[in-house]
C-alpha cells in the first residue's frame, strides 16, 4: 500500500542543546548540593525533529533515576551528548536495519550515568548549584520509564536502561537528526512540481524519509510493495519525477525493480539506497540505468543533495551541514 505518510504530529525542527539544557537546571534545582552534575555537551548544537516540552520532561525523568539509582552515598551525575553516525558498523546486512530497530543514519546521542560507570575528565564541566533552589521546582514529577520509553519512540528514536549491580545505571537515548530546512520560496516550489517515489519494506525507513524530503522541498509517496509503485506508475506515470527504491526487499531486489521501470518508463530516473554500497553495487546499477547509488548510513542530506542535482536545482548550502541549520 502506498501513501503519503504525514510528519509527526507537533515535531518541530530545532536545536536538541537547550532542551537538554533547560532539563538539566530543573534537574540541578532538585539535587543535594553535595552531588555533582558533570557535563560534557557537544559544541555543535545537533538539529532534531522533537516536541521540546514532551521531550523536556521525559529527560528530566532520566536524570532523576538516574540520580535515584546511586543508592545513599553522594557522587555524580554525568550527562553527555554528541552527534554520531549509525552506520554498516553495526549494521545487520540481513535485517537491513540496526541493533534497536534505527534505520542508518546520524542520531544525537545522549548518555546519562553515575559515577560509579563512567569518570569525569578535562572536557567535563560542573553545573553550579543554584543560588535559591526551590523545594518543589515546577514540573518536577517523574514520569514513569515506560511513559519516556513511548515519547522517545514517538521521536523516532531509541532508549535503553544500562543497569549493573553494584556500579550503578545508565542511559543511552539516540534521536534522528533533523535534514535543514530550506528555504521557503524554493521549497514551495520544488514541492509543488518534484514528486519522489520510495521504495522500502522498512517502515521506520519510510517514515523517516516522509518526514526529511517534505523538509528539504519535495513531495514524496511511500510505498512497501514494489508491485503498489509499478501499478501505480502504469496507471499515471506522470505523478512521479524520481524514484528512490532500497536495494534490499523482501519480494524482489532494487536491481529487479529498476529493470522493470527501465523496461516501461526509461525516461524516469531511479537512485539505488542501500546500507551497503561497493564498486560492485554501483557497477550494475549504473549497467542497468540507474542514476545514482546512495548509501542509506551516509545520512538522508546526501539524498536530498542528490535529488536536487538529479531534478535540475544546485543543491542547497544549509543542506550540507548537520549543526548550521539551526543557528541564526
Amino acid at each position: 500500500m502506498h501513501a503519503d505518510l504525514p510528519p509527526q504530529e507537533g515535531l518541530v525542527n530545532q536545536g536538541l542543546a537547550p532542551i537538554v539544557l533547560r532539563a538539566l537546571q530543573r534537574f540541578r534545582a532538585l539535587l543535594p548540593g553535595e552531588v555533582e552534575l558533570a557535563l560534557n555537551l557537544s559544541h555543535d548544537d545537533p538539529g532534531i525533529r522533537a516536541v521540546a516540552r514532551s521531550l523536556e520532561q521525559a529527560l528530566l525523568s532520566v536524570f532523576i533515576v538516574a540520580w535515584h539509582s546511586m543508592g545513599k552515598h553522594a557522587g555524580q551525575i554525568i550527562v553527555e551528548m554528541n552527534e554520531v553516525l549509525l552506520d554498516d558498523v553495526i549494521l545487520d546486512p540481513e535485517a537491513g536495519k540496526l541493533q534497536g530497530g534505527l534505520p542508518p543514519r546520524r542520531y544525537a546521542r545522549l548518555h546519562v550515568s553515575n559515577n560509579s560507570r563512567l569518570a569525569t575528565g578535562p572536557s567535563h564541566t560542573l553545573m553550579p548549584v543554584p543560588a535559591l533552589a526551590e523545594k518543589n521546582p515546577q514540573g518536577a514529577r517523574r514520569l514513569p520509564l515506560v511513559e519516556v520509553h513511548a515519547i522517545i519512540v514517538r521521536h523516532q528514536g531509541m532508549f535503553t536502561v544500562l543497569p549493573e549491580p553494584g556500579r550503578g545505571t545508565a542511559f543511552d537515548i539516540y534521536l534522528p537528526t533533523a535534514v535543514p530546512l530550506e528555504s521557503s520560496g524554493f521549497g514551495e516550489l520544488a514541492f509543488k512540481f518534484k514528486h519522489i517515489f520510495y521504495v522500502d519494506d522498512y517502515e521506520p525507513m519510510r517514515v523517516l524519509v516522509s518526514e526529511t524530503l517534505p523538509d528539504a522541498g519535495f513531495r514524496v509517496t511511500c510505498f512497501e510493495s514494489p508491485k503498489d509503485v509499478l501499478a501505480l506508475l502504469q496507471t499515471d506515470p506522470s505523478q512521479c519525477d524520481l524514484l528512490v527504491t532500497d536495494y534490499r526487499l523482501k519480494a524482489c531486489s532494487g536491481i529487479e525493480l529498476l529493470r522493470q521501470v527501465r523496461r516501461g518508463h526509461p525516461q524516469l530516473p531511479v537512485i539505488i539506497i542501500s546500507g551497503y554500497v561497493d564498486e560492485a553495487l554501483k557497477s550494475t546499477a549504473r549497467d542497468e540505468g540507474a542514476a545514482l547509488v546512495v548509501s542509506k548510513t551516509s545520512d538522508l542530506s546526501e539524498l536530498c543533495i542528490a535529488l536536487h542535482k538529479l531534478l535540475g536545482h544546485a543543491p542547497s548550502p544549509a543542506l550540507v551541514s548537520y549543526s548550521e541549520w539551526g543557528k541564526p
